[in-house]
């Protein structure tokens, strides 16, 4: 099945929002073993949107546009995704209704023709019901064709087209391909790849391909749809390969160390310097994560080192803020301060100043806990300030990956 994506909006096109949805709607779409052939993104223009429908239309079997389908006078999708369909918008009183319940209370804050506007729908087509927001998305037919239409806003867009449009896709038409993937975590690509290809023999019709983000390497795997059970054998024969080091599937770093801590019972502190913040954010994105994180603290001046995770003042003064024993100091204060089993501590330097001959810019001390054992990794990160940052986000989570494995080992 040949796919297209549409979105539209004019802020897409000037930078002001970042498209999102595009790799939402990708990934889903690649977990399911379907192929997304095009994107095009364009303006909130009747003429363009319509032109471009068409097109799109004549290339794929289903074109996914994305947003424009709000009640305002430049929400033209609606009416365009009906004219191209050939079919007449019709009001559509279950749709009403369901948006009337939705609002509740903020019903009458909403003008009656708002309501009218986003109740109607193509003769022909079929609505998903939007649980969280007013626009219903459109399933949209036309001869062996189909149009889908979904709302801009992800936090309506998403569960909307997991729950909704993926059903309808998954009748329309069989997958591709099958995936599968790994992550490696620590190992430059060029080392990844030297050492995958001389160790492991694919077939020809299975394509490997490789994505390098800060610190972790994904391998992708795809292949026709009847070699779902090769492609599991080889992701076996390449985690072996990598041993600690993979992280199977679509399992990030941050669910893997949520699912050990959880897995051992443990509760997990932060004290970041020059990451400010930043590991936290990660730690909390999976959901669940109240269960194992106690909390961070973000301690960027030495006073704060002192006083709120007991750093020697005498360390400071003696081997400096960026350095091992302060390191280990901060993660030892973290776990007494948080009263917790598991603790990550880092300080380093971030650039693009502060840097020296003995302490370069990218110098970064990670000190990960588990009960009592401490260990402390210093690394020599390269690039500018964002990318040292997100390199030692990565690598300190993997740094307490590894430590709460060996725990695991030990223990059992």
């Amino acid at each position: 099945m040949r796919i297209s994506i549409v979105s539209i909006g004019s802020e897409l096109l000037i930078g002001h929002t970042v498209n999102t949805n595009l790799a939402f709607i990708g990934e889903s779409l690649a977990r399911e073993g379907y192929t997304v052939d095009r994107e095009v993104c364009i303006p909130d223009v009747p003429d363009i949107i319509e032109k471009t429908f068409q097109e799109q239309l004549s290339l794929a079997d289903l074109v996914i546009s994305i947003g424009g389908l709000g009640p305002t006078r430049d929400d033209m999708t609606r009416v365009i995704g009906a004219k191209v369909t050939g079919a007449e918008l019709r009001h559509r009183p279950e749709v009403l209704e369901h948006i009337k319940t939705y609002l509740g209370p903020r019903l009458s804050l909403v003008p009656e023709e708002a309501l009218l506007t986003q109740s109607m729908v193509p003769e022909n087509a079929e609505p998903l019901l939007n649980h969280n927001g007013t626009a219903p998305g459109l399933w949209c037919p036309r001869d062996e064709r189909t149009l889908l239409l979904l709302p801009g806003p992800p936090r309506e867009l998403r569960p909307m087209f997991t729950q909704k449009a993926l059903p309808l896709i998954r009748q329309h038409g069989e997958p591709d391909s099958c995936r599968r993937s790994l992550t490696v975590y620590g190992i430059p690509e060029a080392t990844v790849a030297d050492r995958l290809e001389s160790s492991v023999s694919f077939p020809e019709n299975v394509e490997v391909a490789y994505c390098t983000r800060a610190g972790e390497v994904d391998i992708r795997l795809t292949a026709p749809p009847d070699m779902a059970v090769e492609l599991e054998q080889l992701i076996e024969k390449i985690r072996e390969l990598f041993g600690q080091a993979a992280v199977v599937d679509s399992v990030s770093l941050s669910e893997a160390v949520g699912k050990l801590l959880k897995e051992q019972n443990l509760h997990l502190a932060l004290a970041e310097s020059c990451t400010g913040g930043l590991i936290a954010s990660a730690v909390v994105e999976p959901p669940g994560a109240s269960a194992y994180f106690q909390g961070s603290i973000v301690c960027y001046s030495n006073d704060t080192k002192t006083k709120l995770l007991r750093v020697p003042e005498k360390e400071i003064d003696q081997f400096g803020a960026v350095s091992e024993p302060v390191a280990r100091s901060m993660a030892a204060g973290a776990l007494k301060t948080m009263n917790a089993e598991t603790a990550i501590a880092i300080t380093g330097i971030a650039g693009p100043a502060g840097g020296s001959k003995e302490k370069p810019v990218g110098l970064v001390f990670i000190a990960t806990a588990v009960q009592e054992e401490i260990k402390v990794n210093q690394y020599n990160f390269s690039g500018n300030r964002e990318r040292i940052r997100n390199r030692a986000v990565t690598t300190a989570l993997n740094d307490l990956r590894l430590h709460l494995l060996k725990h695991r080992s030990e223990i059992t």
